[in-house]
């Protein structure tokens, strides 16, 4: 039986499509879809309202509706493309808790999978970033580098009604002791039924509008702690899960992020809440990988190449993810406190 080449580019691909996805909160928002041999996208962004469909007799015609109401625009899928050197010293190091002397360890196997998860975490949290970016915002920022200096390059508007980011200000605001979260956060789902024809199910809290609306009198009575359940939850995202008020699941979002130019970024800001609804339709689209060894359409494809002083073996991975909410009027971005 022939030996497996670890550092085959259908091997390296193999495995990293097989390592766990690292998604969180907002990423598991998006169902994957399988990869497509393109690398441009048309996206369709609907808004629909509600209207009633009229009764006719035996003898009438059917009633001629008009179709979802939207637009379109083509969107290149963006490309992510991690570069790792696998040195040869890189044979003699092991694993941290590990005995050098094992002899079932394939030093090679072990530094691959290294490579390959660390290359996965780093596309997972570009693609658990945009997908923030799309839900929360309602736009992507895509950045690059040309001759060394970062430098934005476009931004993917989908599109979401300008009435659904909300500022409040003064007596409105969750610290404001008349301020009626009930009322409020009713007319943000209105607004998503008129929208998106979907009812709200999750409000997402940062954290200076989670201790407000903890504290808030018309929540700090009602707010179902007992019974939370958790189901098939990563860990992760289990941590975030508050309870259930008002027939609304709550979470709170704290984590942040470096932008590409170094600077600390919120996946929601401190100060901000985000009513959605979790039957939108989202969906992750994969473009091609650009890559003349890559035979057709992956999520991520990986291969290596090899340079002889100092000797070492590069490893790379690329994918084209691209977070597609459909219904962007499904969400109500809400400043809640100052």
């Amino acid at each position: 039986m022939a030996d497996i080449d670890y550092f085959d580019s259908r091997v390296l691909t193999g495995v990293i499509n097989r390592r766990p996805v690292k998604y969180d909160i907002f990423g598991n928002m998006f169902r994957r879809q399988a990869p497509k041999a393109t690398e441009l996208f048309e996206l369709h962004v609907v808004s629909r309202g509600v209207s009633m469909l009229p009764s006719i007799t035996n003898a009438a015609g059917g009633t001629m509706r008009s179709g979802r109401e939207g637009a379109a625009f083509a969107v290149k899928a963006p490309r992510f493309r991690p570069k790792r050197l696998f040195k040869a010293a890189d044979l003699l190091k092991h694993a941290g808790g590990q005995t050098p002397y094992d002899l079932n360890v394939n030093p090679v196997e072990r530094a691959i999978a290294e490579d390959m998860d660390d290359h996965r975490a780093d596309i997972d949290t570009m693609v658990e970033i945009m997908c923030a970016q799309a839900i929360v915002h309602g736009k992507i920022d895509l950045f690059d580098a040309v001759e060394g200096k970062v430098v934005k390059t476009f931004t993917v508007d989908f599109r979401r009604p300008q009435a659904h980011t909300v500022v409040l200000e003064g007596a409105a605001q969750w610290t404001g002791a008349s301020s009626d979260l009930q009322d409020s956060l009713q007319t943000y789902d209105e607004m998503i039924q008129e929208e998106a024809n979907l009812g709200a199910t999750d409000l997402y809290l940062g954290r200076k509008a989670w201790a407000a609306f903890r504290k808030h009198p018309d929540v700090r009575d009602d707010l179902d702690r007992n019974n939370i359940n958790i189901g098939q939850l990563s860990p992760s995202i289990q941590s975030k899960f508050k309870g259930i008020w008002n027939g609304l699941r709550i979470w709170l979002v704290t984590g942040t992020y470096k932008d590409i130019e170094g600077k600390v970024q919120y996946y929601l800001a401190p100060e901000y809440a985000l009513l959605a609804a979790s039957d939108a339709e989202n969906v992750m689209e994969f473009g091609q990988p650009m890559d003349v060894d890559c035979s057709g359409p992956v999520e991520i494809f990986s291969k290596q190449f090899k340079q002889d002083d100092p000797s070492g073996i590069f490893t790379i991975a690329e994918s084209r993810p691209l977070p597609w909410p459909k219904q962007p009027g499904a969400t109500v971005l809400i400043k809640a406190v100052a």
